[in-house]
């Protein structure tokens, strides 16, 4: 997979700030379209393009709390969206290929490393993935990792990366629900408020999930255990 073209095309070594996020980047007070300095070089590197392909700063999101695909949209976040991916197409060329190429081809590549932190699961649904779309993908012969022996051991894997769904996406609503970092970071100033709104939101998702008696199939979180195994901050 590593000597096919298309990966060795968006390959290209680049260094990159990943976390440009609000709080690491400041503005003139009198004219906010003035970068005055941007911190937290230490997580800047030098990766192949594709690395980087899904970095988005938050500023590109919707507004906090709107986590719902029935939200209506959120005018600024669009508007930031497109700027950022206009800067991206013009003066990051190989970054804007990167971004456009077929995801599948390099997942296995971007998130082998980060197993440390998602665990195995991830990683092993990129890798049954590509076997099952190796065909697809362009790729000859057979793929070097196997599709699961049995339909059993497929069932398995698929209730596990669920879960580790239900805990990502979990994570990301609390905090935009929470106005906080994905790792929990809150300002100290707004840590008591945040620190009860964060108590309701568990309690009030836990009635809700014990309340609901006929759960759909795809509802994979449907117990006390469950929620806490994926809640992803202190309680």
């Amino acid at each position: 997979m590593a000597e096919d073209p298309r990966i060795q095309n968006v390959a290209t070594p680049v260094l990159f700030h990943p976390d440009l996020h609000k709080r690491n980047i400041f503005v003139d007070e009198d004219d906010p379209t003035v970068v005055t300095s941007i911190i937290d070089w230490q997580s800047a590197s030098i990766e192949p393009a594709f690395w980087y392909a899904d970095e988005v700063p938050d500023f590109t999101a919707s507004a906090p709390g709107r986590n719902s695909p029935d939200d209506p949209p959120d005018p600024q976040g669009e508007l930031c969206t497109k700027a950022f991916n206009a800067c991206v197409q013009f003066y990051l060329p190989k970054l804007f290929e990167a971004r456009v190429t077929d995801e599948a081809l390099v997942r296995p590549f971007r998130y082998s490393y980060r197993t440390w932190k998602d665990g195995a699961v991830a990683f092993r649904h990129d890798l049954i993935e590509t076997s099952q779309r190796w065909t697809d993908l362009g790729f000859a012969g057979s793929c070097p990792y196997p599709k699961p022996s049995s339909p059993a051991e497929l069932v398995s894997h698929q209730r596990e990366y669920r879960l580790f769904q239900a805990a990502h996406d979990l994570r990301y609503g609390l905090a935009g629900l929470l106005n906080a970092a994905s790792d929990g970071w809150v300002p100290l100033e707004a840590w008591e408020e945040t620190k009860a709104a964060h108590g309701e939101l568990f309690d009030g998702l836990l009635k809700e999930i014990l309340s609901n008696k006929n759960p759909d199939d795809d509802e994979i979180v449907r117990d006390e255990a469950t929620l806490r195994e994926i809640w992803p901050f202190d309680l």
